[in-house]
């Protein structure tokens, strides 16, 4: 068996491409980040292999996966580099020369709400810096940004693990939305003509089993809605409402949209329900990355615009 090199021989650089490799999960990509080669890349994680005697990453369907090892090194490693990389470039680093990616997990929802203010402003201050958003599972995004895949996640689910942080960005309450037109819309809706009514519900996970505060709500009072059809996603829940008789429970930001407002009517719920809150949501070894922190700002900032 080969003997470790002590850290004291081991150049630091390689930390630099460890750290770049685990959160892209991609030689090329990482190799494209790093201005260097694929060789380049792959010559210095065979180095780092022989230095902590593992594997570190293995070949995986899209990229590389990191090892039970990699993952336990990978905070402190991380650590280090950003405090490096804070030496060399202050938290007022040039944000206008930024080049990130950054992965954001959400719903279609939110993309639709918050992508153009983002994006708008970002690239405003930052053009060489690209956001990729990435579907919202809440059984899965706390395990990706966990590993690193994603940077942030904007849900109403809290995270568990307690390196997970998160803050509230809004609140929104839960509206019933029509076509225009609609009969059930012509008189006072009651508790039963809203149960009885076909729904169109949307579950984001896909789930049969996923919780529901509205159904949960109706199970205590020993009700049942008419669910005729679900979807996992919301793009294309008005145009389903304008062309049918369904009715659907969904966030009053979105009923209002411009385009929504052309395709369904709203009402009050004919139940009382707590609000729906918003959490912006991050793995708490980012919080010393001033490009991380920066990101934060412009989510931030992109959600007081519908406050």
């Amino acid at each position: 068996m080969s003997v470790a090199q002590p850290v004291s021989r081991v150049d630091l650089n390689l930390f630099n491409v460890f750290d770049v490799v685990m959160t892209e999960r991609h030689v090329t990509r990482a190799a494209e980040r790093l201005d260097m080669t694929q060789a380049a890349v792959s010559n210095a994680l065979n180095r780092l292999r022989r230095q902590f005697q593992d594997q570190l990453f293995v070949k995986a369907a899209r990229g590389v996966d990191p090892t039970p090892r990699a993952m336990e090194l990978w905070p402190r490693i991380h650590k280090a580099v950003v405090e490096l990389r804070g030496t060399v470039n202050p938290p007022d680093q040039d944000i206008a020369h930024l080049e990130q990616r950054f992965r954001i997990a959400m719903v279609d929802i939110s993309v639709l709400l918050f992508a153009p203010h983002l994006y708008r402003r970002v690239h405003e201050l930052s053009p060489h810096t690209s956001l990729f958003f990435v579907p919202h599972d809440p059984a899965l995004t706390g395990p990706r940004l966990m590993r690193g895949e994603v940077d942030f996640a904007i849900s109403i689910d809290l995270p568990r693990a307690a390196v997970l942080q998160s803050m509230p960005l809004f609140s929104d309450r839960l509206v019933v939305a029509a076509r225009h037109g609609h009969p059930l819309f012509e008189r006072k809706m009651t508790l039963v003509d809203f149960c009885e009514a076909s729904h169109l519900a949307v579950n984001a996970s896909g789930h049969e089993d996923a919780p529901s505060l509205l159904d949960d709500a109706l199970a205590s009072l020993e009700l049942k809605r008419n669910v005729c059809l679900s979807l996992n996603h919301y793009s294309v829940v008005t145009r389903m409402l304008r062309d049918t008789d369904l009715i659907a429970v969904i966030p009053e930001r979105f009923a209002t949209t411009p385009d929504a407002r052309r395709e369904v009517q709203i009402r009050p719920l004919p139940l009382e329900l707590p609000n729906a809150v918003l959490h912006l949501t991050w793995h708490q070894r980012s919080n010393n990355v001033p490009a991380h922190n920066w990101m934060k700002e412009r989510l931030l900032e992109a959600a007081k615009a519908f406050i």
